[in-house]
This record gives structure tokens, sequence and C-alpha cells, in this order.
């Protein structure tokens, strides 16, 4: 008898423990169903599985965070900035930097990009260096139009993560907008060959043909990460094709012999032929300019121009996979690169190894 009452007592001093682990697992699963819901852009329903698990459990960051990123997705940013308040208020490391990202990003959305550059400031000295936190400073002030401060935080960005392909193409915009147009071409392709083939590639690729004067039509030109009608309302703000673009000496390059370089090859090709189409005249503008880059490169140069882009883009220049190369990058802008590549797929195959892994492959 007294075995059964101790059986019965341990029982029942277990249960909540049972009914805890039964809670917490109920959790996670609700949380990993709406992640996936999240992932196949089915946002309202994600949230609803998120709400389900802070039912159970209303201390659960992991939902709350997660809360927040569905509603930016849906662009309720005042739910979003809310969700991801409570988890900064938490405390939580692991969350941190994403939280205040989602809410500088919230704060922007809701034109409050001052205080959107408040937050991620704090955020910052907070969780000390971190990419996600440079890299919307740097979006945030770039649609203040403050350039200085977009590359010094995109700079920043990219130094501690080279493989995002936005923060090359955020810091293209950036330089070509500053003047520095030569170093803005090298990085709209490191951007071109992270993300060759999506609908920001096709409008960069076209900004990339302006500022090699490929293209001079007068046709506005789309640029990520700003809306639309703020580039209507501030027309400068990229510049025109038909203006001869800065050629001072200026980080330790001479612009005016890259400038030399596009025109005399372009009148060069244009003279030759009269029907010259546009990847031929890129290919070969391109080569030019890298022939150029690789001269004056010679030396010693400091800066990351010299030391990371010109070194990068130098092995692919002087390599048997130049023109592949051409055809990667472009494959979003001319169908006829499109083609090539469904063409010649072993071709593709050959080139993405040996950009991922190098020359020992």
């Amino acid at each position: 008898m007294k075995r059964a009452i101790f059986f019965i007592i341990l029982l029942t001093a277990s249960f909540p423990l049972f009914l805890s682990y039964g809670q917490e697992n109920k959790t996670e699963e609700l949380i990993q169903e709406g992640v996936e819901l999240h992932d196949a852009g089915k946002f309202k329903e994600a949230i609803e599985k998120y709400t389900e698990a802070l039912k159970i459990d209303p201390k659960s960051v992991l939902a709350t965070y997660e809360l927040s990123l569905s509603y930016l997705a849906l662009q309720d940013y005042q739910n979003a900035a809310d969700f991801s308040t409570a988890v900064i208020n938490s405390g939580n490391r692991q969350l941190s930097v994403g939280a205040y990202a989602v809410k500088g990003e919230a704060l922007a959305g809701m034109d409050k990009v001052d205080e959107a550059i408040s937050l991620l400031q704090e955020g910052l000295l907070k969780n000390e260096d971190e990419y996600l936190l440079h890299f919307n400073l740097a979006l945030n002030y770039y649609k203040k139009g403050d350039n200085e401060r977009t590359l010094t935080h995109i700079h920043r960005a990219i130094d501690l993560e080279k493989s995002d392909s936005g923060a090359f193409l955020l810091n293209a915009y950036a330089l070509n907008d500053s003047g520095l147009w030569v170093q803005s071409l090298l990085s709209f392709q490191m951007f071109l060959l992270l993300e060759p083939d999506s609908k920001r590639s096709k409008s960069a690729f076209a900004e990339m043909l302006h500022i090699m004067r490929i293209k001079t039509d007068e046709a506005p030109l789309e640029r990520s990460f700003i809306q639309q009608q703020m580039m209507r309302n501030n027309p400068d703000t990229i510049p025109k094709a038909d203006e001869i673009p800065p050629l001072t000496v200026e980080e330790g390059l001479n612009r005016a012999l890259v400038y030399h370089a596009i025109t005399a090859t372009l009148d060069s090709l244009k003279y030759s032929s009269d029907e010259i189409d546009e990847f031929l005249l890129f290919k070969s503008v391109n080569k030019e300019i890298m022939n150029l880059l690789i001269q004056e490169s010679k030396g010693a140069k400091e800066g990351v121009f010299w030391t990371f882009y010109i070194p990068f883009f130098t092995h692919i220049s002087e390599s048997c996979y130049y023109d592949t190369f051409c055809r990667y990058i472009s494959v979003s802008y001319f169908p006829e690169s499109l083609e090539w590549w469904q063409q010649n797929p072993g071709n593709a195959v050959d080139f993405v190894i040996w950009f991922e892994k190098g020359d020992e492959e």
C-alpha cells in the first residue's frame, strides 16, 4: 500500500515536467511550421502559427522575433516594430542583431529614417561590429543621400561579409553617385557575379552600360533599395550618361586614362563595322578598362580597390574564362547570353567550379 501511495506521489510530482516538455515541443513545432510558411511567402498563415505558439508560451522570444519578420514582410511596420522591440528588451543576445535590423527597417518604412539610424547605432554599441547593422545603416544613409556615410558603413559591411550580393550593389550605387565611377564598375561586376539573374541584376547591368557610355538613351534607370518616387523627385540622383564624368586623379587612379580607353575603344569598334552589338561593345570596353587598371596597379598602391578588386578581376580577365565571365554577368540583360548558357551547359559548369574553387580544380 505504501509503495502504491509513493508511486502516485511520484507521478503527480512529475506530471508538470511532462506537461512542460510537451508544451515546449509543441511551441517549437508551431514555430517551425511558421518559418516554413514564411519562406513560402504565406506570411499571414505564418503569423497565425507564431501567435498560436505564443499562446502556449507567452515568453517565447523566438516566436516573437519570427512574428516581427512576418509582419515586416507584410509591410505592417507598426507590428514589426512592436514585436522586434519586445525581442530587443528581452536581452536575448542571439536574436538582438536581427531584432535591431527588423525594427530599423520598420522605422524606415514609416519614414522615420533618422530614428532608424539612431536605433541601428545603438545596436552596434550593444552588439559590436555586425555586418547586418552596418549594411542597414548604409542603406538608411543612402536613402538620405549621404554618400559619405553610406560608403563608410557599406565598406565595413563588405569587410565583414563578402558573400552578400546586396552590399556590393549598394556600394556600386553610392560610388557612382560620389563620382567614383571606375570603382563602381568593379563593384557592379562583383554584384553580378554573386547574383547574375535577378530583376535588379538587369537594372544594375543597364547602369553599368551607361557608365561605360555604351548606352546613352534618356530612359530613367531603376535602382534597388530606393523608391522610384524618390528618384523622380530627385532626378540628379544618378549621373547622366551624356555628361563627362569626373576625370581627376582619385585614390591613386587617373580616371582620364580610363575615360580615354573607353571612348577610344568605342570609336574604333563603331568605325570598323556598322553592326556591332552591345554585348561585343561591353566585352571589349571592359577588357580595355581591365588592361589599363592592371598597368596602373603596378607599384605600391593602397586601398581596397587596388588590393582586392583589381587582383580579383585581373585573375578573371587574364584567364581563359573571360568570355564566359562576360556571358555569365550579362545573362539577365542580353537574351543571347541566356541562350548561350542554355546551349553551353558544360562551359557554365566549368566556370562556376573555377570561380568557386580556383585553379586547383
